[in-house]
């Protein structure tokens, strides 16, 4: 699998700190960024996403798939943001991991698929998670054949968006629309983003 790493890893984190909301392009200007595309891209990914290895956390009502690095600040950013909607029982997030930042990205994402208990080694790197020290707390993972199949299974899926920006969350609004946001929603758009799950 090709990776991203040194200077692009640096690009790709920088690019992550904006996002892309994109739904239908008739609702122009009615989205939480005021940024649009049309949902066709989301709606083949949704389609396509039981292709996709994913961690699942918490048991809401609303589901939302979030693609993310292990090392990725914004990633983590985002999973600090949301302890408060899965702890009260308002969103099941399905976590997809993909190793395309550095060169240990790969194999904590390949630790947290192949873990007897994934949900307890994703934990273990997001509570651990240092910005000063290398990212994810969680210890690198030999990836075999079948994990390196699922890791590129998830990357193959998140490069449909064109630059595999992380993270990037896909879901159904409650308007049907498939929606697809990439990067990390600053906080004052997350909720809104959260609210229309369906």
């Amino acid at each position: 699998m090709g990776r991203i790493v040194n200077g692009l890893a640096v690009a790709l984190t920088i690019f992550a700190a904006a996002f892309v909301w994109s739904a239908d392009a008739s609702a122009a200007g009615k989205g939480p960024s005021g940024v649009h595309a049309g949902s066709q891209l989301a709606a083949s990914m949704l389609a396509d996403i039981t292709q996709a290895s994913w961690i699942a956390e918490g048991k809401g009502p609303h589901v939302v798939y979030v693609f993310f690095d292990p090392n990725c600040p914004y990633c983590h950013k985002l999973y600090e943001e949301t302890r408060s909607w899965v702890s009260q029982g308002k969103l099941e997030l399905r976590w997809i991991p993909v190793g395309v930042l550095t060169t240990t990205s790969e194999g904590k994402a390949a630790a947290m698929l192949g873990a007897k208990d994934p949900l307890k080694a994703f934990y273990q790197n997001e509570n651990h998670y240092s910005r000063s020290g290398g990212g994810g707390g969680l210890e690198e993972g030999l990836a075999g054949p079948a994990i390196e199949k699922k890791l590129k299974a998830n990357e193959s899926l998140l490069a449909r968006t064109g630059f595999g920006a992380v993270p990037t969350m896909l879901f159904r609004a409650k308007d049907g629309q498939a929606v697809l946001v990439q990067g990390s929603p600053p906080n004052d758009k997350l909720k809104p983003i959260l609210d229309s799950v369906k």
